[in-house]
């Protein structure tokens, strides 16, 4: 039996920082972060040399509201589901918050006018289906299963495509990247 090495972390960009920072910040502003818990974690995030320990820092908070935030969409459930389909503008920051529920958010119709999409997926009991087109780039590195399980099943990357960065904590649920199932045609009525 052989054990295939673990990946090394992906190194944090000042762009990830700054992300994980306008979550802390709007968390702080909104009451669920004091003065010092507010210092502390920008301490840590500005530090932060990976996306994982960015993870780590803001995996209890998303944004409490995408209004008035451009660039950002907050997908939010309590036993319950969140859907995005069909034409659709894909930010590049997309937050789901899900807790017994499901979240699917299905690309292959949306308007990305991006290079790169992030989804910090915070889900506990739930499962979170993404859907992307052929060619598209799918890093999941950033994704932490604890008692769930992440899965990427879509095919080599096209170069020049969009990149999907998936990041977060998955709690007892599953987060799966997929291309769109084929239909199959099926005559119920004998051959020729």
């Amino acid at each position: 039996m052989s054990l295939e090495p673990q990946r090394p972390h992906l190194r944090a960009t000042d762009q990830d920082r700054d992300a994980a920072a306008a979550v802390v910040q709007e968390a702080h502003g909104d009451g669920r972060l004091d003065v010092e818990e507010l210092d502390e974690r920008l301490g840590r995030i500005y530090s932060s040399k990976t996306t994982q320990q960015l993870a780590a820092v803001t995996a209890d908070l998303v944004p409490a509201d995408h209004a008035g935030t451009p660039g950002n969409l907050v997908l939010r459930a309590r036993h319950a589901n969140q859907k995005r389909d069909g034409h659709w503008r894909v930010p590049p920051y997309i937050f789901v918050d899900m807790d017994h529920g499901s979240a699917r958010l299905d690309f292959t119709q949306a308007t990305v006018s991006h290079r790169e999409v992030v989804v910090h997926v915070f889900a506990q009991h739930s499962g979170v289906t993404l859907i992307v087109p052929e060619g598209w780039s799918v890093d999941l590195d950033g994704t932490h299963p604890e008692h769930g399980s992440v899965k990427d099943k879509v095919t080599a990357p096209r170069a020049g495509a969009p990149r999907l960065r998936v990041t977060g904590t998955v709690k007892h649920s599953s987060v799966v990247v997929r291309h769109p199932r084929r239909r199959r045609w099926w005559w119920p009525f004998g051959g020729s």
